[in-house]
């Protein structure tokens, strides 16, 4: 399935009324779709039934921030929770179409960690990051 990739220097997150504000440097925030869009079912006589799927909107959201930073002070205490944290917000990106300046926005709806963040280390320039993968179970593009 094809992978969104919102560029970190040109996108506003927002979780739970909290902008995450130190994303990697040169980095992408990701949406992957984690199903199909429709089911199809095949007849043995050439036809076909086409339905919409119920989950057709679930979306993966992988972000990398600035280890230790207040972002990754905020999505660590949401992980530590005794309960679960449902997160809601949006991805906002500036674009130009034309000559006209617009605005991207996904709303992210009901989500939860999936999996425990990964730590990594850039040889580079000393920066540690943290990546986080949130799933929503709706993701709606407004353009």
């Amino acid at each position: 399935m094809a992978v969104i990739s919102l560029p970190a220097d040109a996108t506003t997150l927002v979780l739970n009324g909290t902008i995450i504000a130190e994303l990697g440097v040169g980095d992408f925030l990701t949406l992957t779709p984690a199903n199909e869009a429709t089911a199809h079912v095949n007849s043995s006589n050439g036809g076909v039934n086409i339905n919409k799927r119920t989950d057709a909107e679930v979306y993966d959201l992988a972000l990398t921030v600035q280890k230790y930073s207040e972002s990754d002070s905020f999505l660590n205490n949401a992980l530590r929770g005794e309960e679960p944290t449902i997160f809601n917000g949006s991805c906002k990106t500036a674009f130009n179409r034309d000559g006209t300046d617009g605005i991207e926005s996904w709303i992210l709806e009901n989500g939860s960690f999936t999996t425990q963040p990964t730590d990594t280390k850039n040889d580079q320039d000393g920066n540690a990051t943290m990546e986080y993968t949130i799933r929503f179970r709706r993701a709606t593009r407004n353009i």
